[in-house]
């Protein structure tokens, strides 16, 4: 009874220690982990080393805030674009000043255009203006190449006039502070423009400017595209009343 009891305990040994060989040997080595190949091994120099690129730990955050800012930046341009037209559209504008002759012909071309103006009557000291130009040429194919002369020379801010008493003048400016024409005139002879003259326009009684609400950047863009007709009016931006 004895023997079939320990042939028993051996049996149940001899199946334990084969069902778990591999937790009591030790496995093989894996040859393609611990393969080593001494021709590839490079020993580094300490000049080497000290190029070799270093992960600093603040990388990770230096990119997040990188991000970050990148998208702020785009919402604020992107709310700035829609922002933008809306002011723009609620701004009023001022053009003059005519004469009374004038007057009415920049009343027809405001209409062309569908705007509504209301006319501001100006007094004499108001409608003051000086004017930097040169005189007319004799025909406009002259005045044209005159202007292509005078922008090679880097004067860019300039148009042919078209009203009749001045036609085919070319000015470079009119302005209510006297100073601004000097200065501008002394800019122009140094870049070599000749004949250049300043005077003072508007002199006379019965000035008036017209004023618009509401306009947007296109519609204050075709207004001054008008100057040629109207050399004496400027549109600018006023308070809206």
């Amino acid at each position: 009874m004895k023997k079939l009891v320990w042939l028993l305990v051996l049996i149940n040994l001899a199946l334990l220690t084969y069902f778990n060989l591999d937790v009591v040997l030790p496995s093989a080595p894996n040859s393609a982990m611990t393969a080593i190949h001494p021709e590839k091994i490079v020993v580094l120099s300490p000049q080497q080393i000290a190029t070799l690129p270093k992960k600093s730990p603040n990388s990770t955050t230096s990119k997040v805030t990188t991000a970050a800012a990148s998208t702020i930046d785009v919402t604020i341009r992107e709310h700035s674009s829609t922002v933008s037209p809306a002011l723009a559209s609620n701004t009023c504008y001022e053009w003059g000043v005519f004469s009374a002759v004038n007057l009415t012909g920049a009343q027809i071309e405001a209409s062309k255009l569908s705007l509504q103006a209301t006319v501001k009557e100006q007094t004499s000291l108001e409608a003051k203006r000086f004017w930097v130009y040169k005189k007319p040429l004799r025909s406009a194919e002259a005045a044209q190449a005159k202007a292509q002369e005078l922008k090679a020379l880097g004067v860019d801010d300039l148009y042919v006039v078209q009203d009749a008493k001045w036609k085919n003048a070319i000015s470079f400016g009119i302005f209510e502070d006297e100073q601004l024409a000097i200065k501008l005139l002394n800019e122009l002879r140094a870049k070599g423009v000749k004949d250049v003259s300043k005077a003072l326009r508007n002199q006379s009684g019965g000035h008036a400017s017209l004023l618009f609400s509401k306009l947007n950047n296109a519609e204050v863009l075709e207004l001054k595209k008008l100057k040629s007709q109207f050399p004496e009016a400027d549109v600018k931006e006023v308070r809206c009343n």
